[in-house]
């Protein structure tokens, strides 16, 4: 297979980081005052974190909604800091920065396909994880896009910067939905979650040989 295959995308969450939302939701409380439920009510259950995930908000506007509906005022709670509490559950899954640049020495394209918010996306590109140092040649966002996975509109938008045969176009997603909707437009994928997991799928999909024979 790997003579059919040209590019790589690899989703965010859970493939390349993990993150936990209940940490976001504590960041309120221990910062703000908030209650948990309260915290994971507003972001979650409101509907809002989806909105800001289809860049149908901008970091401001989620900000105002989120303080709107805790009764929180803006002195109380700024939008930086909010911002930064919403977002600060991170944690980089280490092993897949090398894989990244093992994929691209390889002799394949490296895209990025997320569901994201900017906000989550700035506080990962401010931090000093090894993935930060990768540059992926194309990178497809939800919230710049309007779109999320598994819309076909986010897809098809991939499919055009990647610039190759959809036939050639291999994709790692935590979530079955999406891979799904992948192989529905004829694209190939695995539904894998980032380390040995995402590893063992290029390595069966012939993207990655065995550690140290790549080459």
């Amino acid at each position: 297979m790997k003579n059919q295959i040209e590019f790589v995308y690899f989703d965010l969450g859970n493939v390349l980081v993990s993150f936990d939302p209940e940490i976001a939701c504590n960041n309120l409380v221990e910062r703000f005052g908030v209650q948990e439920q309260q915290a994971w009510q507003a972001i979650y259950d409101s509907g809002i974190q989806d909105r800001f995930e289809h860049g149908q908000l901008n970091g401001e506007e989620f900000a105002t909604e989120i303080r709107h509906l805790l009764g929180i005022s803006a002195k109380r709670m700024p939008t930086a800091g909010l911002l930064d509490a919403v977002s600060d559950m991170f944690k980089p899954i280490d092993a897949m920065a090398e894989v990244l640049h093992r994929v691209r020495d390889n002799g394949f394209g490296v895209g990025l396909l997320s569901n994201t918010c900017h906000a989550h996306w700035d506080w990962i590109r401010r931090q000093s994880y090894r993935m930060n140092q990768f540059r992926f040649d194309v990178t497809v966002l939800s919230f710049e896009e309007g779109a999320m996975k598994p819309d076909s509109v986010i897809y098809q938008v991939a499919e055009e910067r990647a610039g190759v045969p959809v036939k050639s176009l291999l994709f790692l997603d935590d979530k079955p939905e999406n891979t799904r909707a992948a192989i529905y437009r004829n694209w190939q994928a695995s539904c894998c979650v980032g380390g040995q997991d995402a590893i063992q799928a290029l390595q069966d999909f012939g993207v990655l040989g065995d550690l140290g024979t790549d080459h």
